[in-house]
């Protein structure tokens, strides 16, 4: 009787043991699927801010430690009267820089091997009512990217025989994201100045403005200035 008593409790208890794990399994699969949408649409928000946040930086130490400015980068040719006749861009320069901004961009965001997100757990819940309320919960993950860097010009008119000339820096950063059980792709875009300035050329002794008549596509309206 005692040995069957045992095998008895002992039955039981693996029933109880299952039950109890089936429970903690079917409870973590539901937490699993309700927050890791969240989790995963706060971290990559996180990583796209520190991946821009760490571009921009870089653009700022880089072009500041070397002090570049609009002749570093671009030489203008010019006329006997001293209007710019053309331009040429320095692409030995401009190749530094571009190698340069990229490795700053890496080492900027090297400096931390983990970074956390904390959200607050009823946001969780999926409810406005709920969002942002509660102790937070954290979250680690880490950030590689790579990140390809290149200039382009811009000219826009800025005047009569002015034209404003822009060295654009465009920097596409291409990422993963890791969390615990999860791998997600990032990109992200940004843009800045590196150099600029105002080419002026001759001013015309005259010009006309040509206003298009509104019924039809041909001009309405000739005036001539200063053709005297």
């Amino acid at each position: 009787m005692i040995v069957i008593r045992i095998r008895f409790n002992r039955r039981r208890a693996l029933i109880f043991l299952a039950v109890v794990l089936s429970v903690i399994t079917a409870f973590s699969c539901f937490v699993y699927i309700k927050m890791h949408p969240v989790v995963i649409i706060y971290a990559i928000s996180t990583a796209e801010t520190l991946v821009q946040d760490a571009a921009n930086k870089a653009v700022i130490n880089i072009l500041g430690d070397n002090n570049i400015a609009y002749d570093d980068i671009v030489c203008l040719a010019r006329d006997s009267s001293g209007y710019v006749t053309s331009l040429e861009i320095d692409v030995v320069e401009i190749n530094r820089l571009k190698s340069s901004i990229s490795n700053e961009i890496s080492k900027i965001l090297a400096e931390e091997e983990r970074y956390e997100i904390n959200i607050p757990i009823g946001t969780f819940f999926g409810s406005e009512y709920t969002s942002g309320l509660g102790p937070d919960v954290c979250f680690k993950m880490q950030i590689t990217s790579t990140a390809l860097v290149d200039f382009e010009n811009s000219f826009t008119d800025a005047g009569i025989n002015q034209v404003l000339h822009k060295v654009l820096i465009k920097i596409k950063t291409s990422g993963n994201l890791i969390l615990t059980g999860s791998k997600k792709t990032f990109s992200v875009e940004t843009s800045a100045i590196a150099a600029q300035t105002v080419i002026v050329g001759s001013t015309p002794e005259a010009f006309t403005e040509v206003i298009e008549s509104p019924t039809e596509d041909s001009a309405g309206i000739i005036n001539d200035y200063g053709a005297y």
